[in-house]
């Protein structure tokens, strides 16, 4: 029996957060909580931190089988996939060594969302943000311009990332310590500017 769209649960399956560090996931469905509050997202998804990317694909895998929720999967794109979001989400994992993953036959492309290349291009999209964890002393000139992110491999962006924060107190960057305070911080008009940051935004159901 396929449950009514209107009373549906809406869950968003995240690769992040730890796979046994309760603090890290609860750090990051607060920072994805704050993120759609700005966006203006009225049906918030739960956000289900599942820690490795494999996990995540498979629980996701196995509830939008049953049609029984709305569910999204996000990860990052790892290696960078087209810039203007136009490929296929699915085509990309299904090439992707790391994942060879297969489309769920219930599944749709809006369904797979990429943070691409990585959750940090959505990071530096937004300076302000990383200046309110990292303060005044961050090197906002060692970033890639927006322009450049969609299309900055994850290696480049992590060293661009910790050279900037380098010289502040809180720096260098550290995936585990900062990523999901800054993401907490994000705009949602500073996302916007990223194409696959649209995408995810949209999907969401955001309004700003």
């Amino acid at each position: 029996m396929v449950a009514n769209p209107s009373t549906r649960k809406r869950e968003l399956y995240v690769e992040g957060g730890g796979d046994h560090n309760p603090s890290l996931a609860t750090e990051c469905r607060r920072a994805f909580s704050k993120l759609f509050e700005k966006a203006g997202v009225v049906q918030k998804p739960r956000v289900i931190a599942r820690g490795g990317r494999g996990r995540a694909y498979k629980q996701f895998s196995n509830v939008v089988s049953t049609n029984e929720t709305e569910a999204w999967l996000l990860v990052d794109a790892e290696e960078l996939p087209n810039g203007n979001s136009s490929q296929s989400p699915w085509d990309h994992v299904a090439a992707r060594p790391g994942d060879r993953w297969a489309r769920p036959s219930a599944a749709t492309d809006e369904q797979l969302q990429l943070m691409s290349a990585c959750m940090e291009t959505w990071l530096v999209a937004d300076v302000a943000a990383l200046q309110k964890v990292f303060g005044s002393s961050l090197d906002a000139s060692k970033l890639p311009s927006v322009e450049q992110l969609e299309s900055t491999d994850k290696t480049a962006l992590y060293k661009a990332l910790e050279a900037a924060t380098k010289p502040t107190k809180a720096g260098p960057y550290g995936k585990g310590p900062h990523s999901f305070k800054v993401l907490a911080e994000v705009s949602p008009a500073a996302l916007r500017r990223l194409a696959w940051g649209k995408r995810f935004l949209d999907a969401m159901g955001a309004t700003k």
